[in-house]
């Protein structure tokens, strides 16, 4: 599962504007320090303040910061700090004005240090303190200090209106954290919920899912979550994981359905390598269908794929042999057809509509698998259903395969092979 990595996080914190606004929730307007401290003992007894001392070293702090010299402005509070007996409200301030400096000096740590410190302040006005917690998340992020973004975003969730970026980011930082149970339940009620509502869940909701259901081992929950990644993206990379995984599961029966599994990779646009290509045109052949072998060696001939290095003799040998039934078998059709219609099973007819459909003889193969149907006594009839709704794919008849997939219900892999096919029929860019 190379093409499913943990997801990665990142936030662009415009530093100076942030900065200024942080400021401006703790502070008044240049100039009003000197204010401040002149009416310092009217105020006292109606709102907390600052010393005149502390205060004059703030407005420094504050000058420097509006002309974009965070340095400056940190080094006036860091003497600011250094004071004897800083009152609380003072060192609340001090941390407000840090919290700026640090953002706008590029000094995460320090920046995330003083903005937890604020928001846990009682000094905090109420509304100042979900932008100072949704700052600190974000700032704890780009630090990769996700326990204290878990901690802060299990705070800012529970309150009032949270904003949907941060809930979207909670099952990431759990996932950074390795709390992929914890990523799981989060994730899951939702992913069942845009099912349920048929609505597309995004797929970098559903990749995290995914790893994290891989990463615990959740084969069936992985799979599930792999058939909604396809079905929404049709993405090839995800298409060749589902498949190998079906491919791969107990009680699939791979010696009778692999070729049925080359026919679907083939169609999702899974690419198959060279022995690949061989064995499906083998397996076409010995499954008495040699125009479809004939016309996968051809390609491979023509495409390179074929036809070098130490196989190259053997799949010349196999094109003569394939190309040589494949011609008798065209020389023959009105025989074949006749003997199928007096057949009293519908097997040799299905048989012979699939090599009809391997021709591209699509109105005359649907005609003959029509033929078989009714006469029943099919061998395997979900194998048959499988094969009728690829010849009927084929045709271009697309409502009639989904109708022919929808109704196969073998447990030996023919299901899983023809719920497949309907993701593939279903999924939103073929419509």
């Amino acid at each position: 599962m190379n093409h499913l990595q943990r997801s990665s996080l990142g936030f662009s914190l415009r530093h100076t504007a942030l900065a200024a606004c942080l400021a401006l929730g703790a502070l008044a307007a240049p100039g009003a320090w000197a204010q401040a401290a002149a009416a310092a003992p009217a105020a006292a007894a109606s709102a907390p303040t600052v010393r005149p001392e502390v205060g004059k070293l703030l407005q420094a702090a504050r000058d420097a910061m509006g002309t974009g010299n965070f340095k400056e402005s940190l080094a006036r509070i860091a003497e600011v700090q250094a004071m004897p007996s800083l009152e609380p409200y003072e060192q609340y301030v001090v941390e407000r004005m840090r919290a700026s400096a640090a953002l706008g000096n590029k000094d995460m740590p320090l920046a995330l240090k003083s903005l937890e410190a604020a928001a846990q302040s009682p000094f905090t006005p109420a509304a100042d303190r979900p932008l100072l917690i949704e700052t600190a998340i974000k700032v704890a992020v780009q630090v990769d200090k996700f326990d204290v973004a878990k901690r802060w975003l299990t705070t800012y969730l529970a309150g009032a209106n949270p904003k949907p970026e941060f809930r979207r980011l909670y099952p990431q930082v759990l996932q950074q954290l390795g709390d992929h149970a914890g990523v799981i339940a989060e994730v899951s009620p939702i992913v069942a919920a845009d099912v349920a509502a048929k609505r597309v869940t995004p797929e970098a909701t559903l990749r995290m899912l995914a790893f994290s259901q891989n990463e615990i081992k959740d084969k069936a929950g992985y799979t599930r979550t792999l058939e909604l990644l396809v079905g929404s993206t049709g993405k090839v990379d995800y298409w060749a994981d589902l498949l190998a995984r079906v491919h791969n599961r107990d009680g699939f029966a791979d010696e009778r359905l692999r070729l049925d599994m080359y026919r679907l990779r083939r169609a999702v646009g899974v690419d198959l390598d060279a022995g690949e290509l061989g064995d499906m045109a083998y397996r076409a052949s010995q499954a008495g269908l040699p125009a479809e072998a004939q016309a996968l060696l051809d390609e491979g001939f023509a495409n390179g794929t074929l036809g070098k290095d130490a196989n190259a003799a053997n799949d010349k040998k196999l094109r003569d042999q394939v190309t040589k039934v494949a011609l008798q078998d065209r020389n023959t059709l009105a025989d074949n057809e006749a003997a199928a219609t007096k057949a009293k099973e519908g097997n040799v007819a299905l048989n012979l509509g699939m090599a009809l459909s391997g021709m591209g003889l699509h109105d005359r193969a649907l005609a003959m698998i029509a033929l078989g149907q009714s006469k029943g006594g099919l061998r395997r009839p979900d194998d048959a259903l499988l094969h009728v709704g690829v010849a009927q794919f084929r045709a271009g008849r697309i409502d009639d395969a989904k109708r022919s997939f929808e109704a196969v219900k073998g447990d030996d892999g023919t299901a899983d092979l023809a719920r497949l096919w309907l993701l593939h029929l279903n999924r939103p860019a073929r419509k």
